[in-house]
Formats: C-alpha cells, structure tokens, sequence
C-alpha cells in the first residue's frame, strides 16, 4: 500500500500548505503588472458571465444614495436624446393613464390668472377675424335679445292700450253717475254687472285703482269701438274689391264696381259688415275694434255668446242705428247700457282687458272708493 493511500489528507494538506507559502511569497502587484487583461477580457463570454450573476444579490450590496450621488444629473441629461426619447413615448397610453380630475385639483387657477398678461394677450387677439368668424344672426337669436325687445315692445303697447281704455272708462262712468242723478236712481250693485260676473267688480285692484272687470260697459267705450270696427271693415273691404279687380282684370279682362251707393255696392258692403260682425261675435264674444278698446259681448248672466244669439244681435243691429238711432241712444238711460239690439238678443256688453285688470284712472278711482257704491 502506497503512503498517499494510507493517508489520504496528507497530499490535501501538502498542497494547501504550499499554495499559502507560495501566496504569503508573492507579490499580486507584481503579478498583476505581468497579466495581460486585455487578453483574459477578450476570452471571457460577457453573456455567459451575465447568465452566472445574482443581479439581485448584486443590486443588495449596492448602496444606492452613494452610487447617485456620483452621478452628475446634467452629464447624464446632455447624453439623453430628448428627440429619441419622445419619438418612442406613446401619446394616447400617456393620456389615458393621466387623471384630469386628479390634475385639476392641483392646479391654483388664481395664481395661473395673476400670471396671465391680459393686456398682451388682448393685444394679440384680432377682434376683426374673430368678428368675421361669428355668426351675429345666431349669437344674437341665442342671447335672448328679440325675446326681451319682443317683450318689451308689447309690454309698453300694452300700457298704451290700458291709458286710453282706462280714460274711456272714467267718461263712461262720468256719464253712468251722472245720468243717475238726472233721473234720481240710487246706486245699485246689481247694475254693475251680470250675476256670474259681479264678484269681480266689488275688488279694487292692487294698484289702489278701482276694478271694473265684467262691469256693464258705457257709451263712450262702445262708441269708439264701433268707430274702430268701421274703419277696419271698410280697410278690409276696399283692399279686398282692389284685389279682385287685379285678378279679374288679369284672367277675365273685367273690372268690378267699386261703387258703394249702387245696388250692387250696397248689397256687397252690407254682406261683408254681416259677415264681419257675426263671425267676430260667434268666434271670440267681440270685434275687433271692441278687442281693443277692452269690452266684450256676453249673455245676461255673464256667459259666452252663443251662435244664435250672435246671429240675432248682429241681424238688428241696423235696426238699432233706425230712426236716428235712437236704438243705440237708449243705452244712456238704461241701466245696464243695453241698446235695441241687446235687448233682442238678450246680451250685454261689458269691459275685459284679457289678462289684465279693467282700471278707472286713479282720481276717479279715488273718488268712486269715497263714494262706493259697491
């Protein structure tokens, strides 16, 4: 049996015993100088010594704060291809990982404002192209501004309306106390206006005048009203025989008489007054003269006109303007105001201003309230 079989360390031990003198001997400096590294590097697989190190147990030993703060941050960014860089950033992934709420909430608009420059940036704006750009006609249409001339336009006709009507009233109620007096009749609720419509009259209105809404219309009201009517029908109806001279003249090369004292003139003309006073009547209770001087045709009790009652009161209605109409006149010392034609057709006629109340002027009101009769 060989030594080295009967003692198996005893080479191990040699050898290593050796290797540590030879290390303790050597100088590394010396050695090293005497390494060429070039050499060992060009033989060494960097893939191969990658794949055998711990990145992980590499990255653990590291310190971190001490390695950055040996970085130089504008040598790093001077080697930084922005270009490169942006060019490979993915716009739509950036913005859909951004939260705008989130972004906002961070944002300090009065500070952003105290940093604007309003006259630099007035100064840049051309007021003549962002002109020529707008659409006038829509901004205008959506701000409201036909709405509120519209408005206003009906507001202050409206107020127009209501003086005159109110003036009419007052004469009306002049000449109803007045007649009363004459012929010695007390003061009566009842003749202030038809039954359905009476407690409207007795309320003075918020505007310290007195209420005349549904009250029996007088003389002067009425009288203007049919002034009114008659000139619309006579406009209505000259334009109309005009128009169809136009087209007579053009189709058939005929010419109609626009001659009212002639048969044919007086029969036309007293058709069309027919037609225009019994459809007014039917269709909305008054003409439209009555429409604007406020007073509407009712029944006796205060309800609509009805077909045939229109019909009546329009078919005498000449008969009431008879005999130096004295069918008309009788309305003075009624005390409901009834003419002939009323009293045929057993209707009254009475103020209504629609949606607003029927007013005396305020002297007049004053003194009516310190002589109620209601």
């Amino acid at each position: 049996m060989e030594p080295s079989e009967r003692h198996p360390n005893f080479v191990g031990r040699v050898a290593g015993a050796v290797t540590n003198r030879v290390i303790d001997v050597v100088d590394p400096n010396i050695v090293l100088d005497e390494v060429d590294i070039d050499r060992i590097l060009a033989r060494i697989d960097p893939d191969d010594l990658l794949a055998r190190v711990d990145l992980n147990a590499l990255v653990d030993r590291l310190d971190l704060n001490a390695v950055l703060d040996r970085v130089d941050p504008n040598a790093l960014l001077d080697r930084v291809d922005a270009n490169a860089l942006l060019d490979r950033v993915d716009p739509n992934m950036l913005l859909a990982r951004v939260d705008p709420n989130a972004l906002l909430d961070r944002v300090n608009p009065n500070a952003l404002l105290d940093q604007v420059d309003i006259n630099r940036l007035m100064a840049r704006v051309d007021v003549d192209a962002l002109l020529a750009q707008a659409d006038i006609e829509d901004l205008v249409r959506r701000s409201g501004v036909p709405e509120i001339v519209a408005s206003s336009t009906t507001h202050m006709l409206g107020s127009l309306i209501d003086v005159v009507r109110r003036q009419l009233a007052g004469l009306d109620t002049i000449v109803h106390r007045t007649i009363d007096r004459l012929l010695r009749r007390e003061p009566d609720v009842e003749r202030l206006g038809p039954p359905e419509l009476r407690p409207a009259t007795i309320d003075d209105a918020a505007s310290g005048r007195v209420a005349v809404t549904g009250r029996y219309a007088g003389p002067f009201s009425r009288l203007l009203a049919a002034g009114i009517d008659l000139v619309i029908a006579s406009v209505v109806f000259t334009l109309s025989v005009a128009g169809l001279n136009i087209l007579t003249s053009t189709f058939f090369d005929a010419q109609i008489s626009s001659d009212r004292a002639g048969f044919w003139g007086v029969l036309s003309w007293s058709v069309w007054l027919f037609l225009y006073c019994w459809a007014s009547f039917t269709i909305a209770g008054r003409t439209p003269g009555m429409a604007l001087v406020g007073i509407r045709v009712v029944n006796t009790q205060g309800h609509p006109l009805g077909p045939w009652a229109a019909l009546v009161r329009t078919l005498v209605l000449p008969l009431s303007a008879m005999v130096f109409g004295l069918g008309l006149l009788m309305a003075l010392p009624h005390p409901q105001h009834r003419t002939l034609h009323d009293l045929a057709a057993h209707t009254v006629v009475v103020y209504d201003w629609g949606d607003r109340p029927a007013e005396l002027p305020g002297p007049l009101s004053a003194y009516v309230s310190r002589h109620a009769e209601v």
